[in-house]
């Protein structure tokens, strides 16, 4: 089952893609900021479990200065 990035307007999915999706994150401050700067009022009613469980954003929305090497490499599963 594919992934889709939660970013506003973005249609990019993982089956497409060899990009890295990342989960939104479980603590709840650093999951409150990807809500507040994603600019998706329908995610601020959900909890960061339920984020982090059913909801990504694709590499595309992010510095590549944020992205840790060993876990994008983990990510798209290279070696």
């Amino acid at each position: 089952m594919p992934n889709f990035c939660a970013a506003p307007n973005c249609t990019r999915k993982s089956t497409q893609s060899d990009l890295a999706f990342f989960r939104f994150p479980r603590d709840p401050e650093r999951c409150r900021l990807w809500v507040e700067n994603c600019r998706r009022a329908d995610l601020e009613d959900k909890t960061s479990d339920q984020l982090n469980k059913h909801y990504r954003l694709c590499a595309k929305h992010f510095e590549p200065s944020m992205i840790c090497k060993t876990h994008y490499k983990q990510a798209l599963n290279i070696a």
